[in-house]
């Protein structure tokens, strides 16, 4: 009986051991998971600290209405709830000035200004720190048409900017900051070649206004291509921002021009936008890849704009059944050229387009064009292979060689790239400086001056022929303001262009627009000094 027992007891613990061995591995990792996820948000608590510093609010004034829709990354036509918020950061300029100025259109009335402010659009998103020169980067579509901008760190500080290059292209823009803060350290920008899917990931930036909020998640997928809405004709071509990092951490509006980081705080992607048809986050956000960002922004900053490496193509993946009218095997791989833009390095190569219209599965597709298979060494399986090694791997004016099917016969055919027409080239709508002018007004310094008397000159103490434009009084919070000019400061040159009087002063001011930078040369107290100064526009002042 004893024994019986025994070997039951013996035998109860053998199986709760058995049971314990085989669970103990799922145990551990649910243990681990949790693990991970504990130290991830511990992680990106610390990371908050040290990347939200360089992530900035960036708040816009477009004049002439609702001209762009974008600023408020798809928010519905009633904004009228959130209007008051902005404001508040983003108010109407100050009063008018109803006396005299010796700049342009000095003398528009107290009522037109009142007009012109019920008719500004508000706006706002985010932008993050890149270099220890004043520099920030947003998205274009957040500044773009904005004819006053303001940026706000992280501790409530506000600057104006000025936009020094956009590319619409890839979406990129920077703004240059006047009197920028030295104290705050750029972003560290990471290597969006080694993001994989399932990477643990967080967004900074400021949905609806809400600065500084970070939203985590994971990389959900890569390589998304994200279409480019310019209004281009389907001869002048449609194109994509490759490569984009698609995440579920929440992103709304506002997120626009923010960071996406890695677990090492690197900046691995610019967040651009979210789909949504309720206007708030539904899982799927999309990420500039900060390796395009690296190779455009550079070129922004220097000259202010960024050219894409162009072939002149459009097409369509193969699958089986194009494959099945072209007589292919089924699995065969390619981009189908449909179009061939003329005048473009493909047109120039020989490439051929598709000349013959069939129906598949109730679709009519172009085909007959040639097959593209490689592009240099990199296999090809559908246009976005090729857009994005243009993207990451070309410059304008590097030779290609593309490896095609032609009616059944492989061959080499070598291009040299171009630059991707502008989107006024492709659009066909080039914007009219006049028009431009009577939405944003003209340039304006801020500063009421005369022509040098010789009672100017025996007051002030200046040499005999002294010459240029005296100044009796600077407007407050105006550009001059902002550079410090003072009274009796002389204007001697804009630029590289001497000025020897008002009339000089006038007639130079208006070659200029609003937002451009310049250098002054001022003689004050007898020394010769150059001032940096961002024009403001007569539509606000």
């Amino acid at each position: 009986m004893k024994s019986t027992t025994r070997n039951t007891i013996l035998s109860i613990l053998l199986t709760l051991l058995i049971v314990f061995s085989a669970f103990s591995p799922v145990l551990a990792q649910s243990q681990t998971a949790e693990q991970t996820i504990s130290e991830t948000s511990t992680s990106f608590s610390k990371l908050y600290e040290e990347v939200n510093p360089s992530v900035v609010y960036i708040s816009v004034a477009i004049q002439g209405g609702s001209s762009n829709t974008q600023q408020f990354q798809g928010l519905p036509d009633d904004l009228e709830e959130l209007l008051p918020f902005l404001k508040q950061f983003y108010g109407p300029q100050g009063q008018n000035n109803q006396d005299q100025e010796s700049e342009p259109n000095q003398n528009q009335n107290q009522n037109q200004n009142q007009n012109q402010n019920q008719n500004i659009t508000y706006g706002s998103g985010t932008g993050f720190v890149w270099d220890t020169e004043g520099h920030v980067v947003t998205n274009n579509h957040v500044i773009e048409d904005a004819t006053d901008i303001t940026v706000t760190y992280y501790d409530g500080i506000e600057r104006k900017a000025t936009v020094i290059g956009a590319d619409p292209d890839s979406d990129l823009a920077v703004l240059s900051v006047e009197d920028y803060r030295k104290d705050i350290a750029p972003v560290k920008m990471g290597d969006s070649d080694t993001v994989k899917p399932g990477d643990y990931v967080a967004a900074i930036g400021n949905p609806f206004g809400n600065a500084g909020t970070i939203t985590m998640g994971i990389v959900s997928a890569l390589g998304r291509n994200f279409p480019i809405d310019d209004g281009s004709s389907s001869s002048g071509g449609h194109y994509t921002i490759p490569d984009m990092i698609q995440t579920d951490a929440a992103i709304n509006p506002g997120n626009s021009g923010g960071v996406l980081i890695n677990l090492n705080g690197e900046v691995i992607g610019v967040v651009n936008s979210f789909v949504s048809a309720t206007y708030s986050s539904a899982g799927i956000g999309y990420a500039i890849p900060s390796n395009l960002a690296v190779r455009v922004v550079p070129k922004l900053i220097s000259d202010g704009k960024y050219e894409h490496a162009w072939i002149g193509i459009s097409g369509i993946a193969l699958n089986p059944d194009i494959n099945a009218k072209l007589e292919l095997d089924r699995d065969q791989r390619g981009a189908l050229v449909e179009t061939v833009q003329s005048g473009s390095p493909a047109d120039k190569a020989g490439i051929k387009a598709s000349d013959e219209t069939v129906t598949i599965n109730g679709s009519e597709i172009t085909i007959g064009g040639d097959i593209i298979t490689k592009i240099n060494d990199r296999e090809v399986k559908s246009m976005d292979d090729i857009i994005s090694y243009l993207a990451f791997h070309t410059e304008v004016g590097d030779k290609v060689t593309l490896h095609i099917l032609r009616d059944g016969k492989e061959q080499d055919i070598e291009l040299t790239l171009a630059a991707r027409p502008s989107v006024e080239e492709r659009t066909g709508v080039k914007a009219n400086e006049n028009t431009i002018r009577e939405q944003v007004g003209e340039a304006w310094i801020g500063t009421y001056v005369k022509d040098i008397s010789a009672n100017d000159i025996k007051k002030l103490e200046l040499p005999e022929g002294t010459t240029g434009a005296l100044i009796t009084q600077v407007t407050k919070d105006s550009p001059a303001d902002d550079a410090n000019l003072q009274e009796n400061d002389i204007i001697q040159k804009i630029d590289d262009t001497e000025i020897k009087s008002v009339d000089d002063l006038k007639a130079e001011l208006s070659k200029y627009m609003p937002g451009e930078r310049v250098t002054l040369t001022i003689l004050r107290d007898g020394k010769t000094k150059e001032v940096r100064l961002t024009l403001g526009t007569t539509k606000n002042k």
